[in-house]
């Protein structure tokens, strides 16, 4: 399997779009950090620009589930999954392989911007007073942010093996996630929580309340819960389809 993750990797690093994600959200990180000054009122210092900048992520998951999407799909597309089978390598070892190096890729990528935007900002804003328990807290939102986005990635590489092609697999990425951004974006202010709880559920959702500064044992066990379930339950299907599918 190390040989198929080895691949894996080396055929997304030299790929366009990864190329072009990595820089985008360098640039996004270096030149959009200082904007966020403005939005801060308990933490203005590095540790509020990033604890903004994962905030405002929702848009970035959005791109880059459907990088992932688009990627995942062309593996179908190019034949490239069938020609691993044919060369020997078992369904389990390929898929293993593919969700890790993608969920592992695609979490650095949207955690690069935040990390970039918070160094930078850090010139000009300190780091604050309480170091030991600001490293304890950004350590806890990287675990939080990596399962819970990896939750959010499971989806579209469901539909990836599902539809097995690029086209349909990012179109129906791009409307399922958006719908769940907008859902994210009204649901408070039109009390919707209230008769759609299962909405405070959602990944994305609980990326955002895993951002407080002081969680409760309940909210932790509710975050970490809800990213877990989200992710084996569509890592779960993707397996069993692809497990099942003919390769064409």
């Amino acid at each position: 399997m190390n040989n198929l993750m080895q691949m894996e990797w080396y055929r997304l690093k030299y790929n366009k779009f990864f190329i072009g994600c990595s820089l985008l959200s360098i640039i996004y990180g270096v030149f959009a950090s200082k904007g966020y000054v403005a939005d801060l009122t308990t933490r203005v210092d590095a540790i509020g620009i990033f604890t903004a900048m994962v905030y405002d992520s929702t848009i970035w998951l959005v791109l880059f589930s459907a990088i992932a999407a688009l990627l995942i799909g062309q593996d179908f597309t190019n034949r490239t999954i069938h020609l691993e089978v044919v060369a020997g390598h078992s369904r389990i070892k390929i898929f293993i392989s593919k969700c890790l190096i993608y969920l592992a890729v695609f979490n650095i990528l949207m955690l690069i911007s935040p990390i970039v935007g918070s160094i930078r900002m850090s010139f000009l804003l300190g780091w604050g007073d309480s170091w030991n328990n600001d490293v304890l807290y950004i350590l806890r939102v990287v675990g939080f942010s990596v399962l819970l986005n990896s939750a959010v990635f499971s989806v579209c590489i469901f539909f990836a093996f599902i539809f097995r092609d690029s086209a349909r697999t990012v179109s129906v990425s791009m409307i399922v996630l958006f719908v769940s951004a907008m859902c994210i974006a009204y649901a408070g202010p039109m009390g919707w929580y209230d008769s759609l709880p299962w909405l405070r559920f959602l990944p994305m959702n609980q990326i955002r309340t895993s951002l407080a500064y002081s969680l409760s044992t309940a909210q932790v066990s509710e975050i970490f819960l809800s990213g877990l379930v989200y992710l084996l339950f569509f890592i779960s299907l993707s397996f069993q389809r692809f497990n099942t599918c003919e390769l064409r």
